[in-house]
Formats: C-alpha cells, structure tokens, sequence
C-alpha cells in the first residue's frame, strides 16, 4: 500500500483559511447575540418581540451585504472606465502619431507664412516668408 504524500499547504491557503474562521466565529457571535437580545425582549414582555427582533436583526444583515455588493460593484465599474479611458488615449495617440504628417501644408489661418518657433511666452521668433 502506498503512503500518501504530504498536502502542501501555502500561505494562501492558510491566509483563506484564517479569514474563513474569522468570519465564522464573527456570525457566530452576532447569532448569539441576537439570541440573547431575542430572550431579553421576550422576557420584557415586548408583543411580537421575537418576531421584532429577528427581523430588525435580518434587514441589518441584508442592508449590509447590499452595502457591500454596491461598493463593489461601483469598484468594478470604476476600474473598468479608467481602463477604457486609458485604452481610449493610448489609441489616440497611437492612432494620431500615423496620420500626422512632416509638413501638413498650410491650414485655413494662413500659418504657413512663417518659419520659427515660439519662445516661452508664445511669442513668435522668427522670419516671415511673406514678400511684403
């Protein structure tokens, strides 16, 4: 008969393992505390304490879980449209660096009649190709 190899078990299964007993020892404490709040209502004597207890208790816990299903999908959401937004620009410039050319021409202001450059400030530094 042969003897089984070890398991070996990574820091992520003992990592996911830990957080898995955590939450099961915190639901297990939050139900224990709803049943003593459940025996102190019903011994006060509330009408429909039970009922009033365990279902304030149930609108907490959905309020939650739709808490956290809305945060995360607006996490989602987010991630996904600066992704998009990034794809979208990086295409652009990709894109656009293809279609320019080295002399374009001139455009419709006429910018054709002057050779230089701009300083700092935007002024022009340069010639003007014109003859007058």
């Amino acid at each position: 008969m042969q003897t089984q190899n070890p398991v070996q078990v990574s820091r992520a299964h003992r990592w996911a393992y830990t957080c898995g007993m955590s939450v099961k020892r915190g639901y297990r404490k939050l139900k224990t505390f709803e049943s003593r709040v459940v025996e102190r209502a019903v011994t006060a004597g509330m009408p429909a304490g039970k009922l009033l207890v365990r279902g304030s208790f149930l609108i907490a816990k959905l309020a939650l879980i739709g808490g956290l299903l809305f945060v995360s999908a607006w996490m989602v959401t987010f991630i996904v449209m600066m992704l998009a937004v990034t794809t979208l620009l990086w295409l652009r410039v990709f894109i656009g660096a293809d279609q320019q050319e080295k002399n374009p021409g001139p455009d419709y202001l006429g910018a054709d009649l002057y050779i230089g450059d701009f300083d700092d400030n935007g002024h022009y530094i340069g010639d003007s190709k014109s003859s007058n």
